[in-house]
């Protein structure tokens, strides 16, 4: 295999010419670079990210550890067969037709890392007793960003001593060093359901929340739940009414045994659009009119919610953002050698459309 010498004594400049080539280009003057770039295809070569880690001591690389959970679902899928015909459908029912958060939080991170630089590598799970993909991950980058729930803190604190790592979402307790981004759940959900009780006069609310570990961010969205009907003066429940996993099929079920129940709230405020979405569909499949007969409302700005009829009311979070702004983080920390945690907080935004009993936006324009 051509090495990093190869191509240097084929071009006629320095190894430290060629490396510059490949990691600050801008950097190489442009002849320079069209020889470099000749050389290399003609040889063949593919520079060693091991090797340039142990020459820079860095690898150019950070990581990005998501969630290796899917909609149950999604396992459903039909084999797509090679040579099949061409299908004609009014509708499909695949379950993955939009984003979600995981997905925009990684978009984030990829454009950040495209900005600085940097490659990323992506590794997943969470029933990973021994944690070997965190293991795996760490070993191999600079830096690594982690969503919520993925790794417990205790390991990533471990991580911690050798590389800088930033969580999404949850925030790491008192003394820890991991860097943490969120967004004001608080505020948001607080701002949402002061939404319902005054521009809609709504009293009954229920809460949809979380029952796992990842529960962080459900946490607080309840607490500005809380803190709103504490304000207005309304009863204020311990408990969210409806707690679920997160999972779309799991929010349906929930929606399908309240209504067995017979009685319904004025609104639903919804930890997470992915239960939004759930809810929404049962109710509509039951002739449940949302909003006529009940306002829902959920938290994330999914873009299945802008199509979804009713337009679904949100709280949108900036999640590209997240992944942007954790891999900003980590970039401080390695170019300036700073360990010390650091942490954000990035500011949400209510997304009034049908759900709540807002009139669509085309009316209001046509008012204005």
């Amino acid at each position: 295999m051509p090495t990093v010498y190869d191509v240097a004594s084929v071009a006629g400049v320095s190894t430290a010419t060629v490396s510059r080539y490949f990691r600050q280009p801008e950097k190489v003057a442009e002849a320079t670079r069209e020889k470099i770039r000749s050389v290399v295809v003609a040889l063949g070569y593919v520079p060693s990210g091991s090797a340039r880690g142990l020459a820079a001591r860095q690898t150019g690389v950070f990581g990005l550890c998501t969630w290796g959970r899917h909609e149950p679902d999604e396992f459903a899928l039909p084999p797509l067969e090679a040579g099949a015909p061409v299908s004609i459908a009014r509708d499909v029912a695949e379950p993955r037709l939009y984003p979600l958060f995981a997905d925009e939080v990684l978009r984030g991170a990829q454009l950040e890392c495209t900005v600085r630089g940097f490659a990323l590598m992506l590794g997943w799970g969470e029933d990973d007793p021994g944690h070997a993909m965190i293991s795996e991950v760490a070993g191999r980058v600079d830096g690594l960003v982690v969503l919520p729930g993925v790794v417990p803190d205790e390991v990533l604190e471990h991580v911690a001593r050798r590389i800088p790592v930033v969580v999404i979402a949850d925030p790491p307790g008192a003394g820890s060093p991991l860097s943490h981004v969120t967004v004001d759940n608080v505020g948001g959900m607080r701002a949402m359901t002061d939404h319902l009780l005054a521009a809609h006069g709504l009293r009954d609310l229920w809460f949809v929340g979380l029952q796992e570990r990842r529960s962080a961010d459900g946490a607080e969205r309840f607490q500005g739940f809380r803190s709103a009907l504490r304000a207005a003066q309304l009863p204020v429940p311990d408990e969210p009414q409806l707690r679920g996993t997160g999972f779309r099929v799991d929010a349906r079920a929930m929606t399908e045994e309240m209504l067995r129940g017979g009685s319904l709230p004025e609104a639903i405020v919804c930890g997470s659009d992915q239960i939004a979405l759930g809810v929404i569909d049962v109710l509509v499949r039951n002739g449940v009119r949302v909003p006529g007969d009940i306002a829902v409302t959920g938290f994330d700005g999914l873009d299945a919610g802008r199509f979804l009829r009713p337009g679904l009311t949100t709280v949108r979070q900036p999640m590209d953002a997240l992944g942007r702004v954790a891999v900003e983080l980590l970039t401080d920390q390695v170019s300036q050698g700073r360990r010390a945690p650091a942490h954000r907080q990035l500011p949400v935004q209510v997304v009034l459309r049908e759900s709540c009993g807002c009139p669509p936006a085309q009316a209001v324009a046509r008012a204005g």
